[in-house]
């Protein structure tokens, strides 16, 4: 998978992640509960740490997609000793 296609997927999962936690709080504001809803604490820290992560590995192949050329116009140095 090229990274220009795992960035747009990454970051587009993690947008959508993101809106579904919003969402999930936004609903459960509007029912008046103050606990925890059907997913549970759990299920509400995993739907973050997903988006997070989703998020995190889109910036790091962004990152990499930035370091291709300036890694491939530098010639190699020699090491002197």
């Amino acid at each position: 998978m090229s990274t220009v296609l795992l960035r747009r997927w990454a970051y587009r999962s993690a947008v959508m992640l993101g809106l579904a936690y919003v969402g999930y709080v936004l609903v459960l504001k509007v029912l008046n509960r103050t606990s925890a809803g059907p997913l549970g604490d759990v299920g509400e820290f995993l739907l973050v740490l997903a988006s997070v992560s989703s998020f995190a590995i889109g910036l790091f192949a962004d990152e990499s997609q930035r370091s291709e050329p300036s890694e491939l116009s530098q010639s190699p140095q020699e090491e002197t000793p």
